[in-house]
This record gives structure tokens, C-alpha cells and sequence, in this order.
């Protein structure tokens, strides 16, 4: 026998028939179709019998009513096959699946195979409220190499596409019977534990991206209709499963290492998620009353500390959000019946105190544009808590005590939910890291890395080590940020499938209270009219159409990683490097007109204001930059932006640097060997954009 089909029946009459007859038609024969009656009660055991009494190869268990995971048990108690193979009894495969399933597990010796699906809907109402199902189940590459089965799901999980599906591998009965892996009984999501168990146990895997197997997606089914307790309850069993299984393991691989701590943070938030309407303060009581064995009193209390002070965090946000709507439409009224809205277009901003709990740019006096109320929060059908880390936010912290707060709150109120804020403790002397702990026990997303004191540049690098975000987004704890950043940078950023999402700023001068636009964080009039677009096509002004700053960028962390960007170790100008090299490499930038972060300067406190300590490390950074374009092959094509780039900004760190000391060692820094290794004298004075630029440097630098 070289495949066991194990079809688990419960009250599936109208779809029995099809899917039995999906696996009687398979080109390959040598089968064993094994019926497990889970204690059906219409007529679905009917109408296997009339197909049984005609094809010997289909076997019938009967039992009594156990669930999923006890009708497979059963299956696999019994199955004889060289290889099982679990189909829903709602949803069918093509006819050549277990053929090609099988020749290709016996020819590389599989311990497991994995395949892909399509989703059809019973009902087009359901496509409204379930349409991630249409593309869930296909991964959009093959992992076809033959590997073991922690590194394919270290892979597959770090790039987003693990799929915790038993209908979705087909699986060798000897590995399976040598592991001791069952199916967990009595909860539903019962695959995310076997899947978990038997991936991490393969030594040989592989997957091919072939939709072999159709899911059905139904109102009443356990995808889409389960209880919120019960759903709830078995993402936690599962959760409790996976972790006492990861802690028995040996993991010593930093990608493996991650993917498992996604996979049970991605289960924690998946437990909370699935709890609407249960008040917190009823759910313990509630959940023992729903599942049929109540959790134990150390259970309940492990379920709050990992499950339930989420759900108290959501219902809170949500209740806040709710009041927060009310505010808006109110205020909305108000201004729609004000003469001001009246005028139209030509109005540009209004007061900020006429829309007091919406979108605002913090602090007083300042203002709101028209437009940002315009976006009903009602109308906003952007899904704001996918199920993953969707950006990561890394912020280096030192001595921050004065401003800290200001930027967690206006990180944890983001409308995006689902990120995580990493914070940098960058050896700080004050209270920084007391006040970072005080938010991290208040709220799960927020993350600490303690690092002796090494500047920013070090510390961004650290936070990207432990980022699990699609995204990366660097900000400044001194900072300020719209609580849209996340939401409008990362929805961007998946519509035009960008590696970089360049977007405007303002900036606060603390000591005159004053706030400014900051047009040169992104010159919009030189981006280029197609969208996305590359360096190659800005007509040699990459660095021209934006600066250094990462804080007004989003990256696609896959982009970061593959390509090994990092921040240099510089007590300033560290952005230089990693920011002016991703924008040579990126080959699908997009652009936001939207000022999403405020920049906080003239504090005395900032690291610019401290330039005069370290006046060359800008010297430091644009050479580290030429020397690794030179180096990836692209300097040629980056030459007249970056000499341009180049010459204004020596020319601007000069000017800036504080004291006539630190302006010497510039001057003699490139008068020495500066000038010679950027070529500032090999071009012409009409290869420079700004040509009095070139003028003033010669008098100044040259």
C-alpha cells in the first residue's frame, strides 16, 4: 500500500461525495481511502457505503463523536500505507495529486512533502469577509531543495509563508509512528501543534508550489465559524504544546531560533485575536463554561499572563478607539458647518484645538491639515491587525528620559497594530531603561536590547538582529510621530510592493517652539513621474531627492537583509552608509506626500548639536560609501549624484561645525587627502547642480 487517505466524517452530506470521489478517481491506485465516523448523524455514512460496496479500498472506522483530531488518530491507528495522507471531508484534491506526491517523497527519500492549495467559496458573501483565503495557501516560490525539516520551516516561517495545514504535506507512516506525534484532542487548531511537532522532527523535507489540494471556505465551518472561546482556547492549547516542545529541543541556528519565537508569538496573538466580545474580566469563567475541559487554576493563571492581558489591551484600545471616533465625528460636523471648511481648497490648515482627539502633530499651538480629517476613520477598510509582525520600529535610546514617554505613547496608540517596538538601551545613565520596563509590563509589542553605550549606529544594528517586522522603521526617541507613520508607510509600501517608502517631515525647534516644514527630507518635484521607480531612473539626483535621515523611510527587511546593509559605527553621520547604499541598490522605491514624523532639533542635546566633538566622522561615513559602491559594482552609474551629494554636504558640516578647531581639522582633512579621494577637482564646474556650491568650496575647502 503506498498511500493511507484518512478522511475524518461529521455531518458533511453535501460535500462527501465529491471530495470521496476526488481521491476514488487518483491516477494512482494503489490506495487505501480510510472513513473515520466521527459519530455522524445525516447521511454522509450512507453515502460512503454505496461507494464502498463498489471500490474495496475504502476502509470505515466507526466511533463516537471526538473531534478532528481524534477521527485522524483513529485514521492513523489503523492506516497501512507507506505514506498518510489527510484530506478534509469538505474539500477535495486534483486527480494526480497522491501520484505525484508520492514518486517525489520516494525518490528523495521524504520524511514529509508540502504542496500548496486554492480556496473556492461556497458563498460570495464570504469572499467580503474571508477574502485573505484566495492567496493564503500558495507560496509564492518553490523551497524545492531537499533539507531538513527545522531549516525549511525556519524559511518558510522568516519569509511568512509556513502554512500550519495537515491537508498540506503528506507524511512517511514509519517517521510518523517513530516521532510519538498525535493529533491534540478536544480543541479545534489542532494543526498548529502536529505541524509544529512533526516540521522541527524531518530530517528530509521538501515542498513543491503546486495548488494540488481545493479548500472550501464555508460559513459553518471551524475556519470561519468556530466560537471566539473555543477558538481562543485551542490557539492557547496549541501555543502551550509548541512551547513545551521548543524547550525540549536543542536550537543553536539564529534563523531557526526566530522563526520559532514568531511562531509562538504569532500563536499568543492569535489566541488574543480571537477573542471580539468576551469582557475580560468574564473570560476565565466564561472560556471553563464554553471548552469541554475547563482549564486547571495554574492553567487560568498562565493563560492571563500570556493570553489574557492582551485581550484587556485590544478591548481597552478598542474602547478608546470607539471614543476616538465619536470625537471625529463630532468635530467633523463642526467643521463641515464652520466657514472656514467653506473656503474650500484654498485653506490650507486649521486649528488644531477644533479637532482636539484626532490626528494631530503634538505639541501646542500647532496644526492639522484639511485633508488628514477628510479620511473617515469609519471609511477606513484597511485590515490594521494582519495576523504578523508588519513593521518593526528600532529606536536607539541614550539618557532619553526627557522625551521618552512622548515617543512610546505615540508609538503604542499607532493605528497599525500589528508592530513591535524594539528599544536600543544604549547604555543610558538616567532613567531611560526604568521608564522602557514600565512600558514593556504594560504592553507585549514593546522590546528591550541592552547594549553598553556604542551610539546609534551599533544599536540599530542590534535592533535588527531580533526584528521579526516585514519592515524595518528607524526612529529617534526624541522624535514625534503621526499615529498613522505605521499604518499609511506600510500600506504604501504593500500596494506598490516597494523596498523603500520615502515620505516628508517636519521639524520642532524646541528653543523658539517653532514648527517647520522639512522639504529636503524628500524633494518630490525631482522623484521621478513613474512609480515605483530605482536610482536609475532619477537622472543622476538619487541623493539629491532625499537625505541620509532613516527616520523618514521605511524598509523592506528582506531588501536589508539580503542585501547586508548595516549602520557604521560613528558617533554621528552613522545613517550615511546604510540609508545613501539602500538607495543605490533599491529597485522599487515609492513615495509618500504626507508628513508622518516631526524632528525634534536645537536642544543642545541631540547627537547633531554634538558634531563639534567628532567633526569628521561625516568624513568617515561619504568614504565608507564610496568605497562600498565601489565595491557592489555601482559606482559609475551613483558617480554624479554622489560627487554632488558629496561637495555640498563636506561643505555643510563645515559650516556647521561649531568651533574654528573643528573646522581645521575638516579643512586640513581635505585639503590632505579628501579633495584627491572624492575627484572634487577632476570635473567640470558644470558637472555640480549647484555650481555657486562648487565656488564656495574651492574658496573655502579646495
Amino acid at each position: 500500500m503506498k498511500v493511507s487517505v484518512v478522511i475524518p466524517i461529521y455531518n458533511v452530506e453535501k460535500y462527501i461525495e465529491e471530495c470521496l470521489c476526488s481521491v476514488i478517481g487518483q491516477t494512482l491506485k494503489d490506495i487505501e481511502i480510510i472513513c473515520v465516523n466521527d459519530g455522524t448523524d445525516d447521511d454522509s455514512m450512507q453515502i460512503i457505503g454505496k461507494y464502498s460496496a463498489k471500490d474495496e479500498r475504502i476502509r470505515i472506522v466507526d466511533k463516537e463523536n471526538g473531534g478532528l483530531s481524534s477521527a485522524r488518530n483513529a485514521g492513523i491507528n489503523v492506516a497501512l500505507g507507506e505514506y498518510i495522507y489527510f484530506l478534509d471531508s469538505d474539500d477535495y484534491i486534483l486527480n494526480n495529486t497522491l501520484e505525484i506526491l508520492y514518486e517525489e517523497a520516494r525518490d528523495n527519500e521524504l520524511d514529509i512533502i508540502y504542496f500548496d492549495a486554492d480556496a473556492f467559496y461556497e458563498d460570495k458573501e464570504l469572499i467580503k469577509t474571508h477574502g485573505h483565503y484566495r492567496t493564503y495557501y500558495r507560496r509564492p516560490e518553490a523551497f524545492s531543495n531537499v533539507v531538513s525539516g527545522p531549516e525549511l520551516f525556519a524559511s518558510m516561517e522568516n519569509a511568512g509563508w509556513y502554512r500550519p495545514s495537515a491537508c498540506l504535506q503528506m507524511i512517511r507512516r514509519e517517521f510518523l509512528h517513530g516521532t510519538g506525534v498525535m493529533f491534540y484532542e478536544g480543541i479545534v487548531h489542532e494543526d498548529q501543534l502536529y505541524t509544529f511537532q512533526t516540521i522541527l522532527k524531518a530530517e528530509r523535507v521538501k515542498h513543491i508550489a503546486t495548488p494540488f489540494y481545493m479548500r472550501r471556505v464555508r460559513g459553518d465551518s471551524i475556519m470561519t465559524g468556530e466560537s471566539e472561546l473555543v477558538s481562543s482556547y485551542g490557539y492557547y492549547k496549541a501555543l502551550c504544546g509548541c512551547r513545551s516542545f521548543a524547550e525540549k529541543q536543542d536550537y543553536s541556528h539564529a534563523d531557526l531560533v526566530r522563526a520559532v519565537e514568531k511562531r509562538l508569538h504569532g500563536l499568543q496573538n492569535l489566541a488574543a485575536g480571537a477573542i471580539k466580545n468576551t469582557p475580560y474580566d468574564k473570560l476565565i469563567p466564561e472560556m471553563n463554561s464554553a471548552v469541554k475541559i475547563p482549564l486547571t487554576y495554574a492553567q487560568q493563571i498562565d493563560y492571563n499572563l500570556t493570553v489574557g492581558r492582551l485581550v484587556e489591551e485590544k478591548q481597552k484600545r478598542r474602547a478608546k478607539e470607539l471614543k476616538l471616533k465619536k470625537q471625529y465625528e463630532k468635530s467633523n460636523n463642526d467643521i463641515r458647518r464652520s466657514a472656514a471648511f467653506r473656503i474650500g481648497s484654498k485653506l490650507t490648515f486649521i486649528p488644531g484645538k477644533m479637532i482636539k482627539g484626532l490626528r494631530y502633530v503634538r505639541d501646542k499651538g500647532l496644526v492639522c491639515t484639511v485633508n488628514s480629517i477628510g479620511r473617515k476613520l469609519s471609511g477606513n477598510k484597511r485590515n490594521l491587525s494582519p495576523n504578523k509582525i508588519c513593521v518593526s520600529v528600532i529606536i536607539p535610546m541614550y539618557n532619553a528620559e526627557k522625551s521618552i514617554r512622548d515617543c512610546l505613547d505615540g508609538l503604542i496608540g499607532q493605528t497599525l497594530k500589528s508592530i513591535e517596538i524594539i528599544c536600543v538601551n544604549d547604555g543610558s545613565t538616567d532613567s531611560t531603561p526604568e521608564i522602557i520596563r514600565e512600558y514593556a509590563d504594560k504592553d507585549s509589542r514593546i522590546r528591550i536590547v541592552d547594549q553598553k553605550n556604542s551610539g546609534a549606529g551599533i544599536a540599530r544594528n542590534h535592533g535588527m538582529e531580533i526584528a521579526k517586522g516585514e519592515y524595518f522603521l528607524f526612529l529617534d526617541a526624541d522624535d514625534m510621530f503621526a499615529d498613522n507613520l505605521c499604518e499609511e508607510a506600510y500600506y504604501k509600501a504593500k500596494y506598490d510592493r516597494a523596498d523603500i517608502v520615502l515620505f516628508q517631515a517636519y521639524r520642532y525647534n524646541v528653543s523658539l517652539n517653532k514648527l517647520e516644514n522639512m522639504d529636503w527630507v524628500l524633494r518630490t518635484k525631482d522623484v521621478p513621474s513613474r512609480i515605483p521607480f530605482s536610482a536609475s531612473m532619477t537622472d543622476g539626483k538619487m541623493y539629491q531627492i532625499t537625505s541620509a535621515c532613516p527616520w523618514s523611510k521605511l524598509f523592506r527587511a528582506d531588501f536589508v537583509r539580503k542585501n547586508q546593509l548595516y549602520f557604521q559605527d560613528t558617533k554621528n553621520a552613522n545613517d550615511v552608509f546604510f540609508v545613501r547604499t539602500a538607495l543605490a541598490l533599491a529597485k522599487r522605491m515609492t513615495i509618500l506626500k504626507k508628513r508622518l514624523v516631526t524632528y525634534r532639533y536645537n536642544d543642545g542635546g541631540s547627537t547633531q548639536s554634538g558634531k563639534s566633538k567628532a567633526p569628521l566622522e561625516f568624513y568617515k561615513a561619504f568614504k565608507a560609501l564610496k568605497e562600498e559602491l565601489v565595491k557592489r559594482g555601482i559606482y559609475s552609474s551613483m558617480e554624479k549624484t554622489f560627487v554632488n551629494m558629496a561637495i555640498k554636504e563636506t561643505l555643510f558640516n563645515y559650516e556647521t561645525a561649531g568651533t574654528d578647531e573643528a573646522k581645521q581639522l575638516i579643512r586640513d582633512k581635505m585639503v590632505s587627502e579628501g579633495n584627491e579621494f572624492f575627484e572634487f577637482h577632476n570635473y567640470s564646474k558644470s558637472f555640480y547642480y549647484d555650481e555657486r556650491i562648487y565656488e564656495e568650496y574651492l574658496e573655502k575647502l579646495g
